[in-house]
């Protein structure tokens, strides 16, 4: 269902989401939620992607664009109890690669975030890879 409600931007740019909204999409302190903004139609949109409690990775990867890499990686990630929240892939214009971002959850992983990188690097179609721990 669609709510709407005027709501001032503050000094330092800071929004208030009306208490009712908030609780019903789930902004609570310690959660979660992926920024999406557009400059060219002036929109912003929030999607939760994680409740309070998870350990977040955000995950940048560039890969040879073949089919099966993807289910490569998300196979190692299951392997280690790693759950994958959001991804998005796109081509990096005809040069044979592409660039996958993820944010993944290692809450209820018991490997080691280096050892984690190692076997992901050792996917034959990885090329670049980043890991970044989000706070």
């Amino acid at each position: 269902m669609r709510h709407y409600d005027i709501i001032k931007v503050k000094e330092d740019g800071s929004i208030t989401i009306p208490r009712e909204f908030a609780y019903e999409i789930g902004l609570v302190r310690d959660s979660y939620f992926l920024v999406e903004i557009d400059t060219d139609l002036n929109e912003v949109h929030l999607e939760r992607i994680a409740l309070p409690g998870k350990q977040l990775i955000e995950v940048e990867f560039v890969v040879e664009d073949k089919p099966g890499v993807l289910a490569k990686i998300s196979g190692l990630f299951g392997k280690h109890r790693v759950n994958i929240l959001f991804n998005e892939s796109e081509e990096l214009t005809e040069i044979g690669l592409a660039a996958i971002v993820a944010v993944v959850d290692t809450s209820k992983s018991d490997t080691p975030l280096e050892e984690l990188k190692k076997e992901l690097l050792n996917v034959e179609e990885v090329r670049e890879l980043r890991l970044k721990k989000l706070e």
